[in-house]
């Protein structure tokens, strides 16, 4: 669950939250969430790539692995490591470690990409009426997807 505690509600709903599981003794884990992206914005990724990745006729998992992170946006996602026995190599970054700035960079060159190197156009998450017919498309597609 997440609180939002600038908000009246959000820290009495906590506090009730939190009085409950303690009184069950339960274990809890308790983080702080900064600067990371919105629950609109992880919608918004998710019916593009779902989108995109139906009219392009590939699952949405290898859309986002190989277009969106690999191919649009390696500096934000490809990270070289360091291994023992192996040398250098590759790893993904997750896209829930992006913050609202960062994830709004790789969904425009994504959308960018999309329309110039694929002739797919994705709508910008203010136009209500196509992301409406995108989702319901999707939702009519999802089992190739």
């Amino acid at each position: 669950m997440i609180f939002d505690l600038s908000r009246e509600l959000d820290r009495t709903q906590f506090k009730e939250r939190c009085n409950f599981l303690y009184r069950q003794g339960l274990l809890v884990e308790l983080t702080e969430k900064r600067g990371k992206r919105t629950l609109n914005q992880n919608s918004y990724l998710h019916l593009i790539l779902s989108y995109f990745a139906l009219q392009y006729g590939e699952r949405m998992g290898y859309i986002k692995q190989e277009f969106f992170k690999r191919h649009v946006n390696p500096d934000l996602f490809l990270r070289e490591k360091e291994g023992q026995g192996i040398g250098r190599y590759y790893v993904l970054r997750s896209s829930s470690e992006l913050d609202t700035k960062e994830m709004s960079t790789a969904i425009d060159r994504f959308r960018d990409w999309a329309a110039k190197e694929a002739g797919i156009y994705l709508p910008s998450s203010d136009e209500h009426g196509m992301l409406g017919e995108m989702e319901r498309e999707v939702e009519l597609n999802k089992r190739w997807i």
